[in-house]
């Protein structure tokens, strides 16, 4: 999956020490994200391809590479479909 990512306007973040804390304006929902997928977003706020976001997870941790990058790409459609963060177009 070679997209790009960006989050809605609506969708207010802030790191909290190793959690990352965000607020759908939309909605009105907070979320509160363990320290891995703090890092995920982290890595979307920087709108990188998703390929370069799990290649940069593979080199930061530890642990089975296609794990690795099921895990992300789960919780990065989970986002999607809560609205949090979009998919664009597929990246040359």
């Amino acid at each position: 999956m070679n997209r790009n990512i960006s989050i809605p306007e609506t969708v207010l973040w802030r790191k909290d020490g190793n959690q990352v804390v965000l607020f759908d304006e939309e909605r009105g929902e907070p979320y509160l994200l363990n320290e891995t997928a703090s890092r995920i977003w982290e890595l979307c706020s920087n709108s990188m391809p998703v390929n370069e976001i799990t290649a940069a997870l593979m080199a930061e941790f530890e642990g089975d590479q296609q794990v690795i990058k099921t895990d992300t790409l789960t919780l990065l459609t989970l986002l999607e479909k809560k609205g949090l963060l979009r998919f664009s177009a597929s990246v040359a």
